[in-house]
């Protein structure tokens, strides 16, 4: 003999299975602080950091083996005004404290730039050429610069250049605005084949 259910039973029987199910997936997702979702994600090896609406993303220094290489990164203008990116130079040395001996870090150039424009919404991509020559010299044809000293000029870096940043390490900075606050902060030096889009001639097969 079939089974009739009332209407207050079945409105009751898929509540029900409704609470199960939702706490299943609940525990499935790890509901607690411990969770995935809970914990701070940087999908980019670069460093993120702010200041007031500016915004800058994956920045970090792509160099060779020794230590030649340029800058990478975007900065943002998120605000309400427009502002302008003056210099990103290396920080000087944290003091020491009585946790932490004084810090000597290697020195690390980055070459100089004119200050650049950050209109309101702008999104500034560095090097804005798309690479630079990162050993600039001065041919032999070519005679250096005399300053009225009589002491030679050492060719200017290019733009967003660097030198002295060994792969592996982290490089700490100072980044500079015209309006906004300065940022401080570690930015690491990867390879300078981390985007190369084919595998190196010499890689093993199967290596990427």
């Amino acid at each position: 003999m079939p089974i009739t259910l009332s209407a207050r039973s079945v409105r009751r029987a898929a509540l029900a299975s409704a609470a199960a199910t939702l706490s299943i997936v609940l525990a499935a997702c790890g509901a607690n602080f411990n969770a995935q979702t809970a914990q701070p994600y940087q999908p980019a090896e670069g460093t993120n950091a702010s200041s007031g609406g500016i915004v800058v993303r994956n920045l970090l220094v792509l160099a060779d083996e020794h230590g030649k290489g340029e800058l990478h990164g975007v900065v943002i203008n998120n605000g309400t005004a427009s502002d302008t990116l003056v210099s990103i130079t290396q920080a000087p040395p944290k003091p020491p404290t009585a946790d932490t001996p004084p810090e000597d870090p290697a020195p690390v150039t980055f070459g100089k730039f004119d200050p650049l424009s950050l209109a309101v919404g702008a999104a500034l991509r560095l090097p804005q050429t798309g690479g630079v020559d990162p050993t600039p010299t001065v041919t032999p044809s070519t005679t250096p610069t005399v300053t009225p000293s009589g002491t030679p000029k050492t060719p200017a870096a290019a733009p967003f250049s660097v030198t002295g940043a060994e792969p592996g390490k982290m490089v700490n900075v100072v980044i500079t605005f015209a309006k906004a606050g300065p940022i401080t902060t570690d930015i690491p030096v990867l390879t300078d084949d981390h985007y190369a889009p084919t595998p190196r001639d010499d890689a093993p097969k199967g290596e990427h």
